[in-house]
């Protein structure tokens, strides 16, 4: 596979891990869930069951079929309707669910796995049978009469049992169809703690791993960032110090030769050339060391007239093969600076005219106060910066892409050490450019 794919492949890899690992984690904590809830389902139908099966619930139940035996007597020797015989049982049986309640809720309040929880028993269906007739008083489709407990009808309503019994009794038969519900509305809430731990490590393992992954990405993409970073500053800096050494090389070789030692002003001239050279490598060099720690330099803030230090500045600069055009405010101005740093800054920004302005053209300067701030703008009419890479030309060997074909050598540290002098003294960096129509840096000053 080739090495620039490896990336993709690994985060393609990735991917599929975290969802894998997901997809497990969700079948598990699904699993988990239900075996929680058919846990506690059943812990509370075990303790309902316990507190029903008292003899002080079994003597109220008892007392409400006995009530139940006497309102069908009283409907057989009446002959009062079937709605005024459900009126009559629910008024007798008022009592026993009053009572039936108030121990039913007493009892459950002392179990923490029963709050919240609601019980009711009720009678569903209600027939019987005399002299070999029958008929039904109560019916499935019909409301039911409630016994015990409070009436409700939730969504999460559980059925506890259905129980069918038949009474005989001198010659009346009765059949009823009686049911215990209770209310567990409160079971999510109960399930979810119980089931928190596991919750929150499954998504603490996946958001581990989702982080993980993500530092060795971060990780590889600074090792990439870094190895780029020395690939081009190795091709920029061998290109840099390829000309001149070629051309210390020939100078050496030109002055052991002794027809050229036998010529005093060919040897001075060589000499001087040499001298040239030399200096060109040295700048080279301490722009290289430079760069590693112009972090760690402390400058001294002091004020400066900046007025006659740009004029004295300017006085003493000569280009080789361009003009100067300095426009400098005359009204004299003082700022709290470092005047080698700012020197420096400017500096950089004349040496970046020169390499890219042609021969004769010329590099214009201007200063100018505006409110809190003095600001030197140094303009050429170079090839300009597309909007889209000026927010990296102060980045460490940056250099604008010119399809992979730089006309102008350099190693990319110029503007990169503009940048953090820049900051040791508190000044801004800014800069005004088009494609086709130049580069105006400026350096701003607190005053």
């Amino acid at each position: 596979m080739n090495k620039t794919h490896y990336p993709k492949a690994l985060l393609v890899a990735c991917i599929l891990i975290v969802g894998t690992l997901s997809f497990i984690q969700y079948y598990l904590v699904k699993n988990t869930y239900q075996l929680t809830k058919d846990i506690y389902y059943g812990e509370v139908k075990t303790l309902i069951s316990q507190i029903t099966g008292k003899s002080e619930m079994l003597s109220f139940a008892e007392e409400a079929r006995n009530n139940l035996r006497h309102a069908i007597h009283q409907y057989l020797d009446k002959k009062m309707s079937k709605a005024e015989f459900i009126h009559q049982l629910e008024k007798s049986n008022k009592g026993i669910n009053d009572s039936s309640t108030v121990y039913l809720n007493n009892m459950m309040s002392k179990n923490p796995e029963l709050h919240g929880i609601i019980y009711k028993s009720q009678f569903d269906e209600i027939s019987y049978q005399i002299d070999g007739k029958q008929d039904t008083l109560l019916r499935d489709s019909q409301k039911p009469v409630l016994i015990i407990g409070s009436a409700f009808k939730t969504k999460n309503t559980m059925l506890l049992d259905k129980d069918l019994t038949t009474s005989n009794g001198d010659e009346l038969r009765i059949v009823v169809r009686q049911s215990n519900y209770i209310d567990v509305s409160s079971w999510e809430k109960e399930v979810f703690k119980r089931m928190s731990g596991i919750l929150f490590l499954a998504i603490g393992l996946i958001l581990a791993v989702i982080i993980l992954f993500y530092l060795i990405f971060s990780a590889m993409i600074r090792q990439k960032k870094l190895a780029e970073i020395k690939t081009d500053f190795a091709n920029n800096i061998t290109h840099e110090l390829k000309t001149p050494l070629s051309s210390v090389s020939l100078i050496l070789k030109s002055i052991l030769r002794k027809d050229v030692q036998a010529k005093s002003k060919v040897l001075e001239e060589l000499l001087q050339s040499l001298s040239r050279q030399h200096a060109k490598i040295r700048h080279i060099v301490d722009s290289v060391l430079e760069s590693t720690m112009v972090t760690a330099v402390i400058v001294e803030m002091k004020e400066l007239e900046i007025t006659d230090f740009l004029h004295e500045y300017f006085h003493d600069l000569a280009l080789a093969n361009q003009p100067l055009v300095v426009e400098i405010e005359p009204k004299q101005q003082i700022v709290h600076t470092n005047a080698v740093a700012v020197e420096k800054i400017i500096n950089i920004f004349v040496d970046n005219a020169v390499k890219y302005s042609g021969t004769g053209i010329a590099i214009r300067v201007k200063s100018y106060a505006t409110n809190n701030q003095y600001h030197i703008e140094v303009s050429d009419d170079g090839p300009g910066i597309a909007v889209e890479y000026q927010g990296q030309i102060y980045d460490k060997f940056y250099r604008v892409p010119e399809s992979n074909i730089h006309t102008v050598k350099g190693l990319g540290l110029g503007l990169y050490l503009a940048r953090q002098t820049a900051i040791q003294i508190d000044a801004e960096l800014s800069i005004k450019s088009k494609p086709g129509s130049g580069s105006t840096f400026i350096v701003s000053l607190p005053i």
